[in-house]
């Protein structure tokens, strides 16, 4: 009796945990996502909530802006996700950012209806963590879902409309291990490249 009621839980997690299917996205070039941002900030989740929504599971996360980098956005914003738990029902979506509460992270934001969305998904979202001094670090996405090497047509993009060669690395490469103060340096020379007036 054991038995069968340990895989009747079993064969129940199964079944109402749907993985959303495998994800492969472009490699986002860093001055790409920079641009395609309405904001890049500190945050520090505090609450969400997830609902259906046309047959998925979507989150909506309340995050507090701790530090404003680039761009505008209020001190609290709500951001959404794909994913989440609904009832005895969860969906996780591969390469979507995942804002767990209390956990920092350097996000890029795009305006999106009456919230955001993060930038190019899990790629847009740098955990932030201590290193073994004791000193804050952006981390990169361990999470970001497959990824395949950037279209040359985004960096043609970014180039015709700054009138710039763009910084064609993968805005991981650029960001990982840096300190926020650092990060935030580089995200500020990219964003006055690609957000200046023509």
């Amino acid at each position: 009796m054991r038995g069968l009621r340990a895989f009747l839980i079993v064969f129940g997690l199964l079944l109402f945990v749907a993985p959303a299917g495998a994800s492969v996205s472009f490699t986002v070039v860093f001055d790409a996502l920079v641009q395609e941002s309405t904001a890049v900030v500190v945050e520090t989740p505090i609450e969400s909530k997830s609902v259906w929504e046309n047959g998925h599971i979507v989150t909506y996360t309340k995050v507090h802006v701790d530090r404003l980098i680039a761009g505008s956005a209020p001190s609290e914003v709500w951001v959404e996700t794909l994913g989440g738990v609904v009832g005895d029902i969860g969906q996780q979506v591969e390469g979507e950012a995942v804002l767990r509460s209390g956990q920092q992270s350097l996000l890029f934001l795009a305006a999106y209806q009456t919230g955001y969305v993060v930038t190019a998904r899990g790629q847009g979202q740098f955990p932030i963590a201590r290193d073994n001094a004791g000193a804050l670090r952006v981390k990169r996405n361990l999470h970001p879902g497959a990824l395949i090497a950037p279209r040359d047509t985004v960096v043609a993009r970014v180039r015709a409309a700054t009138s710039y060669a763009p910084a064609a690395s993968p805005a991981a490469d650029v960001l990982d291990g840096k300190s926020i103060a650092d990060a935030a340096a580089e995200i500020s020379g990219a964003w006055r490249r690609t957000h200046a007036s023509p």
